[in-house]
């Protein structure tokens, strides 16, 4: 044996060496040591037949994707009769098909080919099945790394090298990545690698994508970015730009709505969030309205992005008292919700001013604890009376307890010490204050206020806020209040009509149906029905009460099984659209109220029957889209298309004959965007496609998508990368519904 063996037991067998002698350095003619091991000679290896290599590659993982398959197939029935040698290859192949990585491989380069393919029409089908197939690769890839991520192999990333880094820097330039990554932050928020995703993310501008699927609260920096760009995008869209420039989109300018009902979210998911929201609400609106500027366009459009801003202020004071029921208010325990109104009410301006007012000419004395104050003047401690008063309304409105005398009382009480402007001032500075007034007054069944003089009294209330916001707008437009319109005793008459409406709702409620008309006068009082109708018209108070009325009545769980539903509905959807015809800034709340309506089902009624409810709710929709509602129509009715159920599909082609029936050319991006992810349903595909659908409408919808064509080639030619996604979804309508150019 070798030396090189060293002290070794010369009969063990090594891993080192081989069962054949070949190689020993023994002599041929040495006798070879016995030992208990059996040696093994050396048989040479049979060279295999060209078959039985064929047969071997065929049973392989995944040989049916090999290049050479086929091949290997004609080898083995070249030398096995055919039947035989069929049958085997079949077996091999479907035996061993079952390796995911090259399957996955071979899916990817087959996507890669169609997606670097030209958009033309003839390719767009094959682009549009390439992108669904390409969404089902995508849920695969996202479920397997959400199950087999770690924090320690994710943070090991961050150790390699800068140029073994780099396709983070890819991965954050796609949307389907980005997703991914996001998600992947929210579930493991200790990871230092997805913090710097999440940066690098929110640095990039696509702060509409973190909001939509992450609670930013956590990412205090992210918050921060995220918050100044889409208030600046706000202030852009206020005076009519489209806002990209602030902050970049995939998704394009869907318009104010889609930006802030996120952004709400997120201010109002923490208490430090909306404190510090707020407070830049606050410090923007203030820094405006201090500023003397001159007259001219760029004044008039930052005054607007003003409003916006203030506005928003006022819905996250609002949201953060009153958490919907959908997502807040149902999940928070009664401890928790008291803590998110304490929050909102301490940071307000009605508990910080009470700290502020002080009185510099008094003389300074020293409490009992010794600390010095000074005191207030008799007018500022009825300021704080008001202040306190209006803080308890709304603390008792968001845990549901109504208002009572003592409080009313104190609502109350700078008015009988002196001017009631006061009174209206503050409560137009809080809006949730007029609705929770309302809601005493209006609200129906149970929930309303029996109390005739609470009633009285927060119908005064609401008065003197109507009388102050009037006050204040002719003001601002002509400077001098001695310019406004004076009526007999507004104040009275406000009062008056404002209980007169809550007595009429509560009279309805216990009647099967009301007559409504537009040709309503003052003298129409032997009628319900009529009255009511011209309350609405005349006194825009009354028209909100009604409108909170009726929808938080066709909300409740037995109005839609009740007797007087088929009859009393018809009533209630007419008297919405006489109020959203007179007074337009109650067609957000119409919208709700219909919505409401189209979500009813009463197994009790007649087929006919509920068809005739939707139908006129579906006409209410038209004609709150031809009046600025659109956008908001249309992605509500695509919401409920996508949960199912609520449209079928004759109410379907009713709803979409009429919309092309309204709508032509020009149409905006934001529409097309809007209508055509509404289009792509499947319950649209079904219904418009199928042979109940009249030809006429068909021609006409075929035109609609020539629109969509014209309107995103015109915005490709500006913003090719923002429009991509536009092209791909005016491609699948073409491919669903066909393309027509309009007759000149």
């Amino acid at each position: 044996y070798d030396d090189s063996r060293g002290e070794e037991d010369p009969y063990a067998i090594s891993a080192d060496t081989t069962t054949s002698t070949a190689g020993s350095t023994m002599d041929e003619g040495e006798p070879r040591p016995t030992s208990p091991v059996a040696t093994v000679e050396e048989e040479a290896e049979p060279e295999l037949s060209p078959a039985e290599k064929a047969e071997l590659a065929l049973n392989e993982p995944d040989a049916i994707l090999e290049p050479g398959c086929l091949t290997n197939v004609n080898e083995l029935l070249k030398a096995l009769d055919g039947n035989v040698g069929g049958q085997k290859a079949i077996q091999s192949l479907v035996a061993g098909y079952h390796g995911q990585t090259a399957i996955c491989g071979l899916l990817g380069l087959w996507l890669a080919e169609l997606k670097s393919s030209s958009t033309s029409k003839k390719q767009s089908n094959f682009i549009s099945a390439a992108d669904t197939v390409r969404t089902i690769a995508e849920n695969v890839v996202n479920t397997i790394a959400k199950e087999k991520f770690t924090k320690a192999g994710g943070d090991s990333i961050l150790s390699l090298s800068k140029a073994e880094v780099a396709f983070l820097e890819e991965m954050f330039e796609s949307n389907r990545w980005r997703k991914l990554l996001i998600d992947l932050s929210a579930t493991h928020k200790d990871s230092a690698l997805l913090m710097y995703c999440l940066q690098k993310i929110s640095k990039r501008g696509h702060h509409r994508e973190i909001a939509k699927r992450i609670n930013q609260s956590d990412y205090f920096g992210v918050f921060n970015s995220m918050l100044a760009a889409e208030l600046t995008v706000v202030g852009k869209l206020a005076v009519g730009g489209n806002g990209e420039s602030g902050a970049k989109s995939d998704d394009g300018s869907t318009g104010i709505d889609s930006i802030l009902a996120d952004l709400k979210r997120t201010c109002s998911s923490t208490s430090y969030t909306y404190l510090y929201a707020i407070e830049v609400l606050n410090d923007l609106v203030h820094k405006v309205k201090t500023k003397k500027m001159p007259d001219g366009p760029k004044t008039a459009g930052l005054l607007r992005a003003v409003r916006k801003w203030d506005r928003l202020r006022e819905e996250l004071e609002d949201l953060m008292m009153n958490p919907p029921a959908a997502g807040g208010a149902s999940k928070l325990n009664p401890l928790a919700r008291k803590r998110r109104v304490d929050v909102a009410l301490n940071v307000s301006d009605l508990y910080q001013r009470q700290r502020r007012r002080l009185d510099p000419t008094s003389d300074a004395y020293t409490s009992g604890d010794g600390s010095r104050f000074r005191r207030k003047s008799p007018n500022d401690l009825l300021r704080d009376t008001l202040d306190t008063a209006v803080v308890s309304l709304l603390k008792n409105h968001s845990l549901g307890i109504q208002v009572d005398k003592q409080l009313a009382d104190d609502l109350l009480k700078v008015a009988y010490g002196g001017s009631s402007d006061i009174i209206g001032d503050v409560l137009i500075a809080n809006p949730s204050a007029i609705k929770a007034l309302l809601e005493n007054l209006f609200r129906p069944g149970s929930k309303r206020n029996r109390n005739l003089e609470v009633k009285q009294k927060c119908a005064r209330l609401i008065a003197l806020a109507v009388l102050a916001s009037e006050r204040s707008v002719k003001v601002a437009s002509s400077g001098d209040e001695s310019s406004s319109e004076k009526r007999d005793d507004p104040e009275d008459q406000l009062r008056k009509a404002l209980e007169k409406g809550s007595q009429i709702c509560e009279q309805v409620e216990n009647m099967v149906t009301f007559t409504v008309t537009e040709s309503a006068s003052d003298k129409d009082t032997a009628s319900p029905g009529r009255y009511l109708s011209f309350l609405c018209m005349e006194y825009t108070p009354v028209a909100q009460g009604v409108i909170l009325w009726a929808t938080e009545l066709a909300s409740g769980d037995e109005f839609a099984s009740s007797a007087a539903y088929p009859t009393l509905s018809p009533s209630l959807m007419s008297l919405a659209r006489i109020v959203s015809i007179h007074h337009p800034f109650t067609r957000p709340a119409v919208l709700k109220l219909a919505l409401t309506f189209l979500s009813h089902s009463n197994s009790d009624l007649s087929y006919e029957t509920m068809q005739d409810i939707k139908e006129q709710c579906l006409r209410l929709f038209l004609w709150l889209a031809t009046q600025g509602q659109g956008l908001p129509v249309f992605s509500a009715i695509a919401e409920k298309l996508r949960q199912g159920g609520v449209i079928d599909a004759a109410l379907l082609r009713y709803f979409i004959g009429g919309i092309l029936d309204v709508i032509g050319p020009p149409v905006s991006i934001p529409f097309v965007k809007v209508l055509g992810m509404m289009f792509t349903t499947k319950a649209c595909v079904d219904a418009l496609n199928s042979t109940f659908f009249d030809a006429k409408k068909k021609v006409l919808l075929s035109e609609l998508i020539g629109d969509f064509e014209d309107a995103v080639m015109e915005n490709e030619k500006q913003s090719p990368r923002a429009a991509a996604d536009d092209v791909a979804l005016v491609a699948n309508l073409r491919s669903m519904y066909g393309s027509k150019k309009r007759a000149s």
